[in-house]
């Protein structure tokens, strides 16, 4: 019988891939349990938490007399005694009458330490990573400016508070053939205008200027698989973490001699950022069109 291998499913920033042969998700339990949504924690650590105190309330059932007032052989009294253990709460109707119970006991409460410690832990920590700050336009434009071809990815800080210290980096999927005809593929990165951006707050535009026979724009333009990565880092001034943003767009998420539409206002002496028409982009010359 051939052995089953675990897929794994990426999520590269709207793109995603199948890992194949991974290890499993016991191979680091942390990760695994930090990387579920939170329906199926809850599901997880509610199984884990009834499957011990199951455990120890079957091993209770078989131990007559070792709990005292427990109506003998009864897996619900033992099952609802190591509920009562395993959270220190002790109601006082049962207690352990016996050598062999107490020892049993103390076995699960401090197993009932570990639980909570750990359990207390990973709530934490789902709740404090950082969320994503930053949002990405759904569609990539190629307009000219001037007499240059630019490709341009528009973003927004979903922050109260500017990031700081923010960095971006654009690249594209290139297939290389070798002399010898083997293909492989690579990031390509692709230099920005402006990569850097000390005070990111409201929206900033990244551009990369088209080169006359550039590489990238020949791939975009032939019916092979074609793929484009922003990656952008920085540091939320709030709450003193880093900030990572990622996406990725295909073919059909990029328009030709499409230029962005407008979404920042000034009235009344403030200025207005309308996220709404993020993704809204328009053919030069011609009326918007939503992303």
């Amino acid at each position: 019988m051939s052995r089953q291998h675990r897929r794994q499913r990426v999520d590269l920033g709207g793109f995603e891939a199948i890992k194949i042969g991974g290890p499993g998700a016991f191979a680091d339990l942390y990760y695994s349990l930090m990387e579920i949504r939170w329906p199926a924690f809850f599901a997880v650590v509610s199984a884990a938490f009834v499957l011990i105190n199951l455990g120890f309330g079957l091993l209770y059932a078989a131990l007559p007399g070792a709990i005292g007032n427990m109506v003998a052989g009864s897996v619900a009294d033992g099952f609802f005694f190591s509920v009562e253990t395993l959270g220190t709460v002790g109601y006082g109707n049962m207690a352990p009458a016996t050598r062999l119970g107490h020892a049993i006991a103390a076995v699960e409460i401090l197993l009932g330490l570990f639980f909570s410690a750990t359990m207390t832990g990973l709530i934490f920590a789902r709740f404090a990573r950082p969320r994503a700050a930053i949002v990405f336009s759904r569609v990539a434009v190629v307009s000219r400016v001037g007499d240059r071809m630019m490709l341009m990815v528009r973003l927004a800080s979903l922050r109260a508070q500017p990031l700081a210290d923010v960095s971006a980096q654009m690249s594209w999927l290139e297939r290389v053939t070798l002399p010898d005809g083997q293909i492989f593929r690579r990031l390509a990165d692709l230099p920005l205008v402006r990569s850097q951006n000390p005070a990111f707050a409201l929206t900033w535009t990244l551009v990369h200027v088209i080169e006359p026979g550039s590489a990238m724009m020949a791939a975009l333009e032939r019916p092979e698989r074609f793929r484009l990565t922003v990656t952008v880092s920085g540091l939320d001034t709030l709450l003193a973490s880093p900030t990572l943003g990622q996406h990725s767009y295909g073919r059909a998420d990029i328009r030709l001699d499409h230029e962005f539409e407008d979404i920042i206002l000034d009235e009344d002496g403030l200025v207005h950022l309308d996220l709404s028409k993020l993704h809204d982009v328009r053919a030069r010359g011609a009326v918007s069109e939503t992303g």
